[in-house]
């Protein structure tokens, strides 16, 4: 049965850290196989909001659908969201109490970007140092943004053995807690809904799109792409992934350095075979 849709990471599995955006040689292999009817997903952490207004992150492919905030929304290439998973008011809730309380920064993903609940000023200054194309942050410490739609991802800054506090308090919430990085003592946790990853995420595409997960190639390289790798009927994890996102995955690929996504589709996607239409 040929493979009906590529779901990938972006970040070191799309494109390269470091890098502007997909190398010629890996996106000429993606709009050769969207050509064929293959649909192309990009599986990310960003927001909605953070791939629509900046396009030059793709550097002219085009998505057919887009798993964003880890799960919490999917849409199509027109923006309409075919799946959702938002956080709940007690959820959100939990969090800025818990921020307020101990001064900790903390944004929230919506439709139309991101919005700082607590430490607007750290956080615009985190994003201005990294120069991360497409996350930028919106003042939101009147915090009325969720009255008019729940926020579908988190993100926050916690110092050593804060998340520990907050889960003694808060535990029973199950609150998904992704660690993406660490620096000087500074801990960075996206977070979304219970129960919410990329897995859940494209498991809601398939079921909205009616293409079966067995028909699905997903790939990754960190720890929030393992829900979707398990998800899909292959997963694979690129040359450069963590340690458990190979033990996770159905194979390992070349390195994103090696341009190992375009030797994938190469591979499974013939330039001969037009079978694979939706």
């Amino acid at each position: 049965m040929p493979y009906r849709m590529l779901a990938c990471d972006f970040d070191n599995t799309l494109v390269p850290f470091g890098e502007a955006g997909p190398r010629p040689e890996v996106a000429a292999e993606i709009r050769r196989i969207q050509k064929a009817g293959t649909a192309f997903v990009v599986c990310t952490g960003r927001c909605k909001a953070a791939l629509e207004t900046n396009p030059a992150l793709l550097r002219g492919l085009r998505y057919d659908y887009a798993v964003c905030s880890n799960g919490g929304q999917v849409v199509d290439k027109a923006g309409k969201t075919l799946f959702s998973a938002p956080m709940t008011n007690e959820e959100m809730y939990a969090l800025v109490d818990f921020c307020e309380d101990y001064e900790h920064p903390l944004e929230f993903a919506f439709s139309d970007g991101y919005y700082a609940y607590e430490g607007y000023e750290e956080l615009a200054k985190f994003y201005r140092t990294r120069q991360q194309t497409g996350l930028v942050v919106y003042d939101g410490e009147d915090q009325d943004r969720h009255l008019t739609e729940m926020p579908t991802a988190a993100f926050l800054d916690f110092p050593a053995g804060e998340l520990e506090r907050f889960q003694a308090k808060y535990g029973y919430l199950n609150i998904e807690f992704l660690l993406i990085g660490e620096e000087k003592g500074h801990y960075y946790y996206d977070v979304m809904h219970a129960g919410t990853d990329k897995g859940v995420g494209l498991r809601g595409l398939c079921e909205a799109i009616g293409i079966p997960l067995n028909q699905v190639v997903a790939v990754g390289d960190g720890n929030n792409d393992i829900g979707m790798l398990k998800a899909a009927g292959l997963g694979c994890a690129m040359g450069n992934a963590a340690p458990a996102v190979k033990a996770a995955a159905g194979r390992v690929i070349g390195d994103v350095k090696e341009n190992g996504l375009a030797a994938l589709t190469a591979e499974l996607w013939p330039a001969a075979d037009s079978e694979n239409r939706p």
